[in-house]
């Protein structure tokens, strides 16, 4: 089964903001608890050209340890992400290929 992959990119009115949500972020996820039969990883960066953007990268394994995780998103962290009211852009594939180049 291919990997499933959200991509949610923000932009804030500025750095500061930005920094703000993403403190919010490490918190919210440092208390997510659900129940997953695989692995779910939940990956956060900030825009090196531009602070006031940042993206989190949310991958997961099974279809149905994506739609837990969406559930608990949608109650806990878009709340608090519509408060600061970024312009927002998501999107959500699966996998088709990857290439990993070096050793490590």
């Amino acid at each position: 089964m291919p990997e499933i992959r959200r991509t949610i990119m923000n932009t804030f009115k500025d750095a500061q903001e930005c920094q703000m949500f993403v403190m919010i972020l490490k918190q919210k996820w440092s208390e997510f608890d659900g129940k997953l039969k695989d692995k779910f990883t939940v990956e956060i960066a900030t825009d090196v050209a531009d602070a006031s953007k940042h993206t989190a990268y949310l991958t997961a394994q099974s279809v149905e340890d994506f739609k837990i995780v969406e559930d608990w998103a949608t109650k806990e962290v878009l709340p608090l992400r519509n408060k600061f009211a970024p312009k927002s852009h998501t999107f959500t594939c699966e996998l088709d290929a990857r290439f990993e180049f070096g050793d490590k």
